[in-house]
């Protein structure tokens, strides 16, 4: 019995978290911007390395080699230019194409977004989106379009019949 009271005395002390004061919160602060201004010296100093390094292998380069590296930088500039283009290619025709379904512009654009990206739950839930927005369209569309009841017929009727006509006299 002594020994639970002790173990739970023990943790009870351990669960305890020490008071934060503004003095040890200004002094927290202090020391994570003591740590970033270290770390924005270092990456200046990896960033001043890498230039010099750049520096000193373009000057180590032949005329020859300097322009095979200006080729290769455009080629692939190219080759992203040429990527983005075939991308945008892709967009337009599947946007194209969920327009000719009836799609909005809005559900158009962002269901080919979806289908370039190939993110096939997005493109699921635009399509629902879609379907439920048309039946709801056809529904308020029916609604307009049905006639109104005929109101006031049960009164015109016994009017009308003769067996309903006796009784009412």
């Amino acid at each position: 019995m002594a020994e639970e009271t002790q173990v739970v005395q023990e943790t009870q002390e351990q669960v305890t978290e020490p008071e934060v004061t503004m003095e040890s919160l200004s002094a927290d602060n202090a020391k994570l911007r003591a740590e970033m201004a270290k770390q924005k010296l270092a990456l200046d100093k990896a960033l001043h390395n890498n230039g010099e390094l750049t520096k000193q292998l373009r000057a180590k380069m032949t005329a020859q080699e300097q322009e095979e590296a200006a080729k290769r930088e455009e080629a692939d500039a190219l080759r992203a230019h040429l990527a983005d283009l075939e991308t945008f290619k892709r967009k337009t025709e599947a946007k194209d194409r969920y327009l000719t379904m009836g799609m909005s512009k809005d559900f158009a654009l962002q269901a080919a977004e979806a289908e370039v990206a190939g993110d096939m739950d997005a493109l699921t839930a635009i399509y629902k989106k879609h379907s439920d927005a048309t039946i709801r369209a056809k529904q308020d569309e029916w609604l307009k379009t049905r006639p109104e009841p005929a109101a006031g017929r049960e009164e015109d009727a016994a009017k009308d019949d003769p067996f309903l006509a006796g009784f009412m006299k």
